[in-house]
């Protein structure tokens, strides 16, 4: 009996860690910043892919919530109460690296930039806007403050900023000539209805980070290492697929931190 006893408590023992993973799920937050306010989120089983790669690689259940709010993300993060984040707002990722001690794990291919857009014709720099009134995304978005820094650097504050909630009412701003010039990122669906509406890219900003992934404090680097592996591993058109189109994205590297970290002093003073 003795033996017994002995046996099956040895079998528990082995099944504690087991247990505690089951009972510890990586919790993933997934932001997306969009200029499309009031649309609807996805559904989460968009993320199923993702989620599968991920509970594979860290052998325990992965929970994902989505949100488009700015503000309670980076509450989230200043308490601690997920694991992970991705989000397109930049410049939340890059203030949780530098002020939370947040860890980097990856970021998204392609870059982001923003676009200067209009009915004439390209110009060397923003010099030439001065004056204009410019529609953008509202001015403490991501968009918003890239927007405005971009302006920063060539005319101060020689221009009149009319803010958006939604990309798409930027490029409508153009179109019937209420503003000249309107700014939008270059990864918004509004880009896709330029042609058609006569309106051209006359300047592109400088490449930004996209979709950072970054880490909690507490996850540990072994679990941060396999995340990374899981993204980076993706390819578009093979398994990854179905995860790397759910995200928007073609692909994720484990290089852009050092840009990502420096990201906060070029925002400086932008809003």
């Amino acid at each position: 009996m003795k033996t017994l006893v002995g046996a099956l408590c040895a079998v528990l023992l082995t099944l504690v860690p087991f247990v505690a993973a089951v009972a510890a799920p990586l919790k993933l937050v997934i932001h997306e910043e969009s200029g499309a306010e009031g649309e609807p989120l996805p559904p989460i089983s968009r993320y199923a892919a993702l989620r599968r790669a991920l509970e594979t690689a860290l052998t325990r259940p992965v929970e994902i919530t989505l949100t488009r709010d700015r503000q309670r993300v980076y509450e989230w993060m200043e308490r601690n109460q997920a694991d992970v984040f991705m989000t397109n707002a930049a410049d939340l990722a890059a203030r949780a690296l530098t002020s939370l001690g947040y860890n980097f794990i990856a970021t998204a291919r392609p870059d982001v930039t923003v676009l200067f857009i209009g009915k004439g014709a390209p110009v060397d720099n923003l010099k030439a806007l001065s004056g204009f009134a410019i529609s953008m995304p509202k001015p403490e978005t991501m968009f918003g403050q890239v927007c405005t820094a971009e302006l920063r650097d060539f005319i101060a504050k020689q221009y009149t900023a009319r803010a958006s909630s939604e990309y798409a009412a930027v490029v409508y701003a153009v179109e019937n000539n209420l503003s000249p010039v309107g700014c939008i990122p270059s990864h918004s669906r509004a880009r896709d209805t330029l042609q058609a509406k006569g309106i051209k890219v006359v300047y592109e900003g400088r490449p930004q980070p996209a979709l950072p992934v970054i880490a909690s404090l507490g996850l540990p680097a072994a679990d941060r290492a396999a995340i990374a592996k899981v993204l980076t591993n993706f390819e578009e058109g093979a398994a990854g697929d179905s995860a790397l189109k759910s995200l928007g994205v073609t692909g994720f590297t484990e290089g852009g931190e050092t840009r990502l970290r420096m990201l906060n002093s070029w925002l400086k003073g932008t809003k």
